[in-house]
């Protein structure tokens, strides 16, 4: 029972992750905003409790808000990896259940 609930919290932070990917690369194509960590860490941070308050994806209510949270600063984090010319870091990819990863 609690390896299930593990694998759901997992999933649940895999999705927030993606849907952020999703959003940052969306803000930045669309609008040629890039949405960083200190500058507009709140709306990202906001993104994981938004998701918790639409019909859709009312189901994370059921799994810890810092983990989806902390989802939102991983990524910001793989982002300033990847940018970072002393480190090879490559592009944040977007999460899958079984570990290879969509680009």
């Amino acid at each position: 029972e609690q390896a299930e609930h593990l694998n759901a919290q997992f999933g649940a932070v895999r999705f927030v992750y993606s849907k952020s990917l999703h959003i940052k690369k969306h803000a930045y194509q669309r609008h040629g905003v890039s949405l960083t960590p200190r500058k507009d860490i709140k709306p990202l941070l906001a993104v994981a409790k938004k998701f918790r308050k639409f019909r859709k994806y009312a189901w994370l209510k059921e799994y810890d808000s810092i983990a989806l949270q902390q989802a939102v600063i991983n990524l910001d984090v793989a982002f300033s990896n990847c940018f970072n010319p002393k480190l090879k870091a490559r592009f944040p990819m977007f999460k899958r259940k079984h570990g290879k990863l969509l680009g």
